[in-house]
């Protein structure tokens, strides 16, 4: 019997990519290893959002085939749908699938031959179709990630994503509800949708928006919460809102990206908002759901962006008292415009100032977190080690606690009372 080893860098949607043709190929007879020199075969879906995610992604394909030299190695995903010719010349790969055509590997990985190279790398707009890569388990089974589409269609001036990914596609409604169903018929209790742009799911569909695709993953029988794992301010509309304040499924937890508080920067981006407006969904959303956290993503030492810049930036994320905030340096990324954009800003003050930013995250997410003390809470237990069970609220505050290990459970929901903040974490009573 073949064997092979399957690993994921990047997003969870890469994630969700692998699982899926984990599942297919075990189902063709082949067995998985968990160790990549044990395997016949080496799957690695890549990533290149970012100089170090590409560098990342490099390193560990030549690790690979260090470690197993007889191995076949299929390499996979956006480094490889965008540099298609770097991993051909200066890496060892057997076959390169890039954004597409995933479910054509289990067909080739039969006829594969070690000193052979073949690449099914298309460019990723010629076809606008999403690819049906199912999935029905995930390795752990308290949470599980539901992609629901592919794509995007903003092209932020900083971004490599539409060209490697290519243009919005929603996955058929049907496909999802039937997924959803069999996750929480297995007993995953929260359901994640993922996407390279989650919220603009339906754009390109007839009559069916993410609001509805929302409503109607609610209204399915067994699950426990629905979370979201990224949306811009755009695509919240008064539907969307309206779930967040009446249905106790739709996690209280908004990721709303960013990318910088200066509207000088924002235009430099390409983003589709300005300030005025980010702020105003983001007040009207604090206004009217309750216990609401917001977690955003920020890029510093964009092109241009000066100090004044940033300090706005900094003042912005003061003012809507952010739950988190993901920092990211600027990445320069081949043929975006911001690449060839004047005015680059040096390592030095990107370091500079993604340190300021993260001391102010660990700020802001312990006042957010200290609004809780003393109150009860209920979680979703995902982990369970020494007696400490761990888990994460509906608006994503994260709770350890000691429990009975004989009355408390991986994936049972459980009421405890926050006692104690440590750095990001909030430490719980549970009173049986």
């Amino acid at each position: 019997m073949a064997t092979f080893y399957i690993y994921a860098l990047g997003c969870k949607v890469n994630t969700y990519e692998v699982e899926s043709i984990k599942e297919s190929l075990i189902k063709k007879g082949y067995e998985l290893v968990d160790n990549p020199s044990l395997a016949d075969y080496i799957l690695i879906n890549t990533c290149c959002v970012t100089n170090t995610a590409q560098k990342k992604s490099r390193q560990k394909i030549s690790s690979f085939h260090a470690e197993n030299p007889n191995a076949i190695i299929i390499a996979m995903g956006c480094y490889v749908q965008g540099f298609e010719d770097e991993v051909k010349e200066k890496l060892n790969v057997n076959l390169l699938v890039g954004t597409k055509d995933r479910l054509k590997i289990i067909d080739y990985i039969d006829n594969l031959e070690k000193n052979k190279t073949i690449s099914l790398v298309n460019e990723p707009n010629k076809d606008d179709t999403y690819e049906e890569l199912k999935l029905t388990s995930y390795s752990e089974n308290t949470r599980a990630f539901l992609k629901i589409q592919d794509g995007c269609d903003n092209f932020c001036s900083y971004c490599i994503i539409p060209y490697v990914r290519g243009r919005i596609k929603s996955r058929n409604k049907d496909e999802i509800i039937n997924e959803a169903k069999e996750f929480i018929k297995k007993g995953y209790k929260e359901l994640v949708l993922i996407g390279i742009h989650t919220g603009s799911y339906g754009k390109d569909l007839n009559n069916y928006t993410f609001s509805d695709l929302v409503k109607d993953l609610l209204d399915l029988d067994g699950l426990y919460r629905l979370r979201i794992s990224s949306i811009e301010e755009s695509e919240i509309d008064d539907k969307f809102i309206d779930l967040l304040i009446h249905n106790d499924k739709l996690a209280k937890h908004l990721h709303m990206p960013l990318q910088a508080g200066s509207d000088h920067v924002l235009k430099l981006m390409n983003r589709k908002y300005d300030l005025k407006t980010y702020l105003n969904r983001i007040k009207e959303i604090q206004d009217k759901v309750k216990d609401v956290a917001i977690t955003t993503d920020i890029i510093v030492g964009f092109p241009q962006e000066t100090d004044e810049d940033f300090n706005q930036t900094l003042e912005v994320s003061k003012q809507i008292g952010y739950a988190k905030i993901h920092v990211f340096p600027y990445s320069s990324r081949k043929n975006t415009v911001a690449s060839k954009m004047s005015g680059q800003i040096t390592d030095n003050v990107k370091k500079c100032r993604s340190n300021q930013l993260i001391s102010l995250s660990n700020e802001l997410t312990y006042e957010f977190n200290k609004r809780y003390l003393n109150k009860e809470v209920e979680i979703l237990v995902e982990t369970i080690e020494n007696g400490i069970a761990t888990g994460h609220t509906s608006n994503f505050i994260k709770i350890k606690c000691k429990i009975d290990t004989t009355k408390v459970f991986k994936n049972d929901i459980i009421k405890v009372k926050i006692v104690m903040l440590e750095n990001e974490i909030a430490i719980a009573i549970w009173e049986g």
